[in-house]
């Protein structure tokens, strides 16, 4: 009769100190995220769409069959109340994506200008432009014989300073138990691209790190995937391919020894490693 007394509040006491813990260790970003997931994807079956919503914060990357679907899916999770972004993810990839090299297409016009700067030259003396394919052909063999020069080693003091510049940056997020990259995350690699433009002597590894949530060989096979697609990623920024090198670490080797659900973030991480 005591233990039928005892035994609710103890219940009780074990469910509120459960639930402080949770909020504390999830902390109040993933409390949103889930939430907005929660609504998100309520929003998209009430409207009779069949689509994957994953959140960052508060941007969304929703995944559909096909590009139609998936932008009419993007629509209605953008317009669930605490969303601020929502991304289209079709079968190809993120949808209307050959629309971000605005920078690029804002650069082209530079270049008629110099077409026309030739078209005015041409007509000048005879002496001058016959001097003016001398100079073509001199700059065009510089040009050749500055490929073919040995790259120039970085000194220590240019390692170094490559090395902190990319421990700056954020920390690359990913869609949950996938290789593909959020929004959020998409964003990271190309300000890494950008500190490694800064730095084009260097070379670096980039390396992946999972929480030891899961089985080792899932999460080293996991790792493997993301460290991978980052590199790809930094490639398709205009990075060359031949400076960069990957390799997955599972979840061998973790930042902070995993106790809450913080720890397990901060040893989800992707790391940047200068290697000469």
């Amino acid at each position: 009769m005591n233990l039928k007394v005892v035994l609710p509040p103890v219940i009780i006491v074990v469910l509120g100190l459960g639930a402080i813990s949770s909020v504390q260790n999830t902390g109040f970003r993933e409390h949103i995220e889930s939430t907005l997931t929660e609504s998100a994807q309520g929003a998209l079956s009430a409207a009779g769409i069949d689509a994957v919503v994953a959140f960052s914060g508060r941007d969304a990357d929703v995944t559909a069959p096909s590009d139609a679907v998936a932008l009419e899916a993007a629509e209605v999770v953008g317009g669930v109340t605490g969303v601020r972004t929502a991304a289209a993810y079709g079968p190809d990839g993120l949808v209307g994506a050959e629309a971000e090299p605005a920078e690029a297409e804002a650069a082209g016009p530079a270049e008629p200008a110099e077409e026309e700067t030739g078209t005015e030259a041409a007509p000048e003396p005879t002496d001058e432009a016959t001097a003016a394919p001398e100079a073509t052909e001199a700059t065009s063999d510089g040009e050749t014989e500055a490929e073919e020069e040995p790259k120039r080693e970085p000194t220590r003091e240019e390692r170094e300073e490559a090395q902190e510049d990319l421990v700056e940056i954020p920390n690359i997020t990913f869609v949950t138990d996938s290789a593909e990259l959020t929004e959020h995350g998409r964003k990271v690699v190309r300000k890494a691209a950008e500190v490694l433009a800064e730095h084009p002597e260097v070379e670096v590894r980039i390396e992946g790190h999972t929480d030891s949530v899961g089985t080792d060989e899932h999460n080293q096979e996991l790792s493997e995937r993301r460290a991978e697609k980052v590199v790809d990623e930094l490639v398709h920024q205009g990075v060359e391919r031949d400076r960069l090198t990957w390799k997955g670490f599972g979840e061998s080797d973790p930042l902070v020894v995993p106790r809450t659900f913080d720890d397990l973030e901060k040893n989800r991480r992707v790391e940047f490693d200068v290697t000469n």
